[in-house]
């Protein structure tokens, strides 16, 4: 896990903005928001400020082309399909005819002078909300090109611009507002927006503080580039299971599922996994994997409303029963994690991907009941979400043998790595130890 002091430590503004790990992100400089001509310039906003921050911008992309950053353009699009009755009525209030930025509209394009290029690094992205983490890829963009830094510019400060500098904030991302390169049509809801976000969420800083940095940059590598891409990737065993960066997940390892008088009588099947995760939770401890418990807990009504076999769900793992309590020998132990899930993945509507971001983890190990339902929905999201997977096949059980055996085989043809317990505690008792998983 990322220690105490790494977390807490200060970046200077060169390593806060280097080329290798920052993107630059250019926000709605479309002509409906910035041209006099357009929807906002209709309606009555002043644009002219909007408009003389793009000849501020233009020279920060183009420092940022030279310096081999990735940029990331934001196109904002409303058409009627994406409109929910709030955004509309918004929209309404504001005088908007007939919506604003439609695909095919002079006004959904960039303002001339912004434009991108033909080139790996540069790329255009579709948001349908003020935040471009709302309904766009970008946070896909961002971690598979290893993005620590956000470098935010466009239009509207306090709208558009800020929603998304808080949201990357709570994507854990750095965050850098250009005061100079973000604009408005209100100067003080444009310094407001400025204020809030170096008080809370960010940097502020000048555009020509930032060229400084990119334009004195040497070349060389990107993270975005291929062979960068290449160097991350885990590719042997020891790497996969590296103490540092892995977390054990325990799902499910309660009464009700493992007891000897459990609610659905799972029996035997599911109990049979009690001593390689009880193994893989004791040699964890000794080092400095992170261990996280994710038992269910699915309440009565419409906690589980849309579930299959919902009414047999209400009586499983009920919040306080005897139940919902761990198997004797698990449980958390001193800073050790519980994430309670009241859906079948452990990442639904639980902090668990917060948690695992926050910690630097890219390996969870895997164990728990049962193998085709809580484990592999769980698997199937954190492999959605970049992580790289070892589900313990000692480890995980199904009460139907043959659906556990296919459930098995879909996860290791897809998803993730299976290994036995007694492989993947090999790399955490000896760590310099070769061995290839199976």
């Amino acid at each position: 896990m990322i220690s105490s002091d790494e977390k807490r430590r200060i970046l200077n503004f060169n390593e806060r903005v280097d080329p290798a790990s920052t993107a630059l992100v250019v926000i709605d400089v479309q002509n409906d928001f910035v041209s006099p001509q357009g929807v906002c310039g209709q309606v009555g906003d002043d644009v002219a400020a909007a408009h003389a921050m793009v000849s501020r911008l233009i020279p920060l992309i183009e420092s940022a082309r030279k310096a081999g950053v990735l940029i990331i353009f934001m196109r904002t699009i409303y058409d009627e399909p994406v409109l929910s009755p709030a955004l509309a009525e918004q929209y309404e209030r504001r005088r908007y005819p007939n919506s604003i930025c439609l695909t095919g509209t002079p006004g959904a394009e960039f303002v001339d002078g912004v434009h991108t290029r033909d080139e790996p690094n540069e790329m255009v992205l579709i948001k349908h909300r003020y935040s471009a983490f709302w309904g766009s890829p970008i946070d896909l963009a961002l971690r598979t090109n290893g993005i620590r830094t956000v470098v935010l510019t466009g239009v509207a400060t306090e709208v558009c611009v800020e929603s998304t500098a808080r949201d990357a904030f709570f994507q854990d991302y750095q965050v850098v507002m250009v005061d100079d390169c973000v604009s408005c049509y209100s100067p003080e809801r444009h310094n407001a927006a400025l204020t809030v976000v170096a008080r809370s969420f960010g940097v502020v800083a000048g555009s020509k503080k930032i060229r400084t940095v990119w334009d004195a940059a040497v070349p060389g590598k990107r993270n975005w580039h291929p062979d960068a891409k290449g160097a991350r990737a885990l590719t042997e065993s020891r790497q996969l299971l590296e103490p540092k960066h892995t977390a054990l997940l325990l799902i499910n390892l309660q009464r009700d599922f493992l007891g000897p008088s459990s609610v659905k009588n799972f029996g035997p099947p599911l109990s049979q996994i009690i001593p390689a995760a009880r193994d893989l939770l004791e040699q964890a401890r000794g080092t400095d994997c992170m261990v996280i418990h994710a038992p269910a807990a699915y309440e009565p009504s419409e906690h589980t409303q849309g579930l299959i076999g919902a009414s047999d769900l209400a009586k499983l793992c009920r919040p306080g029963s005897e139940g919902a309590q761990f198997v004797d020998g698990f449980g958390p132990e001193r800073a050790e994690q519980v994430v309670r899930c009241s859906r079948f993945s452990a990442f639904a509507d639980t902090p668990l991907a917060l948690l695992l971001r926050s910690n630097g983890i890219r390996t969870i190990v895997i164990a728990g009941v049962t193998t085709e339902c809580a484990v592999e929905s769980t698997v199937r999201d954190a492999a959605a979400r970049d992580y790289y997977i070892v589900v313990a096949k000692d480890g995980v059980a199904s009460a139907d043998p043959a659906v556990h055996e296919a459930s098995m085989q879909t996860m290791a043809r897809y998803f993730s790595v299976p290994a036995w317990t007694s492989e993947i505690v090999t790399h955490w008792t000896a760590p310099t130890r070769r061995h290839v998983l199976a």
